[in-house]
């Protein structure tokens, strides 16, 4: 996540499929450092702008609402300090047509408030059929954010992608991490003083809606799905301040961190020998995901061997490289 100097900062945000660039999306704050103010736009999605008296906006579609399909590009997305939300697309005409999805005079919370979290936007990818390739470009005030798991796009008949966009309370807990090709969690931008925004990709078979989206549909997140969707997913994990805590231990500090299944295997693998070592004969004194790092470090990516070793066997492996590993520091700290 980098740094912006520029008053009103903005990032690019790509993925790489078989080897190109595509981009998904771009975010400006177009207010200031101290009130910040949110712009999303750039989607190569399609928007179903709803229109009828009432905003339902429970992912389904009403009798007397009128449906209209809306090319990505004509359309930008801004959450104002407020908490006002409102679209903007642009009509065949050039005129603008401005709308609140959710109702005029309804409001999401205020920036200065958000405490903890707040989903913005979401949109569910199932082809990537709408993608042009692209090229980053290079200007001054404009950061360019790259999803760093490829592997995400690669999605059978069936299969896509969930993408949330969110913004939180720069001292609310993140873990900044990808599980097994499956989820990708990264903060993409500091947003004023107090927030960060937020990416979070999940992938799943026939994704579940959160807002009213059909195909590659995108739309403001639904305000009671999209915090049950966060809550339930995510706080116990991504948002998991004692998750968080260890994830930066065996991270060694403020990157990102991919994670496979194995990998996690061997992760889960330490927690039961961990209480046996340190009450051992031979007691190690280091803390639990400094151990993690030191086994996943000597293992280098090789787990297979060490997963079919039987509790017994590993907990002599793990012995064994903590005391060899602790001595030839002791050494180098003594020649120092």
């Amino acid at each position: 996540m980098a740094k912006h100097k520029h008053k009103n900062p903005r990032v690019n945000v790509y993925f790489r499929h078989k080897g190109h660039l595509f981009k998904l999306l771009e975010a400006i704050n177009f207010g200031t450092k101290n009130e910040p103010q949110l712009k999303i736009k750039g989607l190569a999605e399609t928007y179903m702008q709803i229109k009828d008296d009432q905003k339902h906006f429970d992912g389904q579609i009403h009798v007397g609402q009128q449906i209209r399909f809306v090319d990505g590009n004509h359309v930008e997305f801004t959450y104002h300090k407020d908490g006002s939300i409102l679209t903007e697309v642009i009509q065949p005409s050039g005129e603008k047509e401005y709308d609140n999805p959710y109702g005029t005079g309804e409001r999401w919370t205020p920036l200065a408030d958000i405490s903890t979290y707040q989903p913005v936007m979401t949109f569910q990818m199932q082809t990537l059929s709408g993608y042009h390739r692209a090229f980053i470009e290079e200007k001054y005030g404009l950061t360019n954010y790259v999803v760093k798991n490829e592997r995400l796009f690669e999605f059978a008949r069936g299969e896509g992608v969930v993408v949330l966009i969110y913004l939180k309370n720069k001292e609310y807990p993140l873990a900044r991490y990808c599980f097994d090709d499956m989820i990708y969690s990264d903060a993409l931008m500091k947003f004023g003083e107090e927030l960060e925004l937020c990416i979070l990709i999940q992938k799943q078979k026939h994704p579940k809606n959160v807002g009213a989206m059909i195909k590659n549909e995108f739309w403001f997140v639904d305000r009671l799905e999209g915090f049950e969707y966060l809550s339930n997913i995510l706080t116990k994990h991504i948002f998991d301040r004692p998750f968080v805590e260890f994830m930066k231990v065996i991270q060694e500090g403020d990157c990102y961190f991919n994670i496979s299944e194995k990998m996690m295997q061997v992760i889960e693998s330490v927690d039961p020998l961990y209480d046996l070592l340190i009450r051992g004969k031979l007691a190690i004194h280091i803390h639990k995901p400094q151990l993690v790092r030191m086994l996943l470090d000597r293992l280098d990516g090789i787990y297979d061997e060490y997963l079919s070793l039987s509790n017994e066997e590993r907990m002599k492996y793990v012995l064994g490289m903590y005391v060899v590993g602790t001595t030839l520091i002791s050494r180098h700290i003594g020649k120092e």
